[in-house]
């Protein structure tokens, strides 16, 4: 695999395959490395398995939790790890999830969420930048793509003459939890204004859905032809609501249903006359 940036908001992984070979990609969000919350051991089982499947790791926001800076009216103290109870406090952070991520041999795709605008909106630091720095400085393949982006997968023959795309669009997403639609409904209004991205990907809310949406068209040869496009929410890794067993704090108060953990399996299986898309949700 080969990436590259032809744009701040676009990325392109280049992949050589033989005829009916597979290439996946782990889509995550929502980890909150750093909460006591975070299902950690489920994180690095899903790393080793991308580690074990040659896979890219794209994370779609909120990598961090982030919220116990002095003036975050988040904050809880009894949330805070010991070992982040430094005044160093976010190098703290970036120390640790830098070497966490080092760990494992795979490139990474790394998105920014609220969490982290949030920190660099406050304390003027960029988490990301600084963690796709210190993973490419110890000779790793970090890429922060912002807030949203554009990844396109691009297949080519290895024998030559067959060259196949896909394109995926991801944005962390935004708004209150949507405790009854899960975000679904967003779905209808992103194919309207995508109409180009075969997978549309949406974190923020902790929830998780696969939902396709055919189309119908003509191509150029004038015959009528039907797409798929394929919208996706990851859920994350942080334990929500009830399922904490607090009594009392921002989770409790804001969000008290108790939501999934996990990722979810991009795949693209290549042949000489298409490529198909396959999604598996990884969860608890």
């Amino acid at each position: 695999m080969i990436i590259e940036k032809p744009d701040p908001n676009v990325v392109d992984l280049i992949y050589k395959s033989k005829s009916n070979s597979e290439v996946k990609a782990y889509l995550m969000s929502d980890i909150h490395y750093d909460s006591c919350k975070c299902d950690v051991d489920m994180f690095h089982k899903h790393l080793r398995m991308a580690e074990k499947d040659k896979a890219v790791v794209m994370i779609n926001g909120d990598l961090f939790d982030a919220m116990q800076s002095r003036d975050d009216p988040r904050r809880d103290p009894d949330e805070l790890k010991q070992k982040y109870k430094v005044s160093s406090y976010t190098d703290a952070l970036v120390i640790d999830v830098s070497d966490m991520l080092s760990k494992y041999k795979v490139p990474y795709v790394i998105g920014l969420g609220n969490h982290e605008t949030a920190v660099l909106k406050k304390l003027g630091t960029n988490l990301i930048d600084r963690v796709c720095h210190d993973l490419n400085k110890g000779g790793g393949h970090a890429f922060n793509m912002g807030y949203y982006g554009f990844a396109r997968f691009r297949f080519h023959y290895a024998n030559g003459g067959v060259k196949r795309s896909k394109l995926l669009y991801w944005h962390h997403g935004g708004g209150g939890s949507s405790p009854v639609t899960k975000g679904v409904i967003s779905t209808a209004r992103q194919a309207v204004y995508l109409p180009d991205a075969d997978v549309v990907w949406n974190g923020h809310n902790h929830n998780e859905y696969s939902l396709t949406l055919n189309r119908v068209g003509v191509n150029t040869s004038g015959k009528i032809v039907e797409t798929l496009q394929h919208h996706v929410r990851t859920a994350g890794y942080k334990m929500g609501g009830l399922a904490t067993g607090s009594r009392h704090g921002y989770d409790v108060e804001k969000h008290p249903a108790p939501t999934p953990r996990g990722c979810m399996i991009l795949s693209f299986i290549f042949t000489k006359k298409a490529v198909e898309i396959r999604t598996q949700a990884l969860l608890y």
